[in-house]
C-alpha cells in the first residue's frame, strides 16, 4: 500500500492516484481556487486526525509530517545541485 516491490515509498504513484489531484491536473492548470480547495481538504484532514487521534499518534503523524517534507525539501534540493 505504501511500499513498491522494492521496498520504496511510491509517493509519485500515490499521488497521481489521488482523485483530487487527477482532477487538479486535468487541464495541466492549477488555479488559485484549486490551490485554495485542496489546502482546505487537507487542514480538514488534519483537523480529523487531532480529533480522533491519542496524543501518541498525533505526535507521531505529525513527526511524519515534518520529516516527508524534509525528504521533499532535500530532494528539491538535490535536483537543483545536480543540474548543469
Amino acid at each position: 500500500m505504501i511500499f513498491n516491490k522494492q521496498g520504496f515509498i511510491d509517493i509519485d504513484e500515490m499521488i497521481a492516484q489521488e482523485p483530487s489531484f487527477q482532477k487538479i491536473m486535468e487541464d495541466g492548470v492549477v488555479t488559485d481556487d484549486e490551490l485554495r480547495e485542496q489546502t482546505e481538504t487537507v487542514i480538514k484532514l488534519l483537523h480529523e486526525v487531532e480529533n480522533r487521534f491519542s496524543e501518541a499518534d498525533k505526535l507521531l503523524v505529525k513527526r511524519l509530517f515534518a520529516e516527508t517534507n524534509v525528504l521533499s525539501a532535500i530532494y528539491h534540493y538535490y535536483e537543483l545541485q545536480n543540474i548543469g
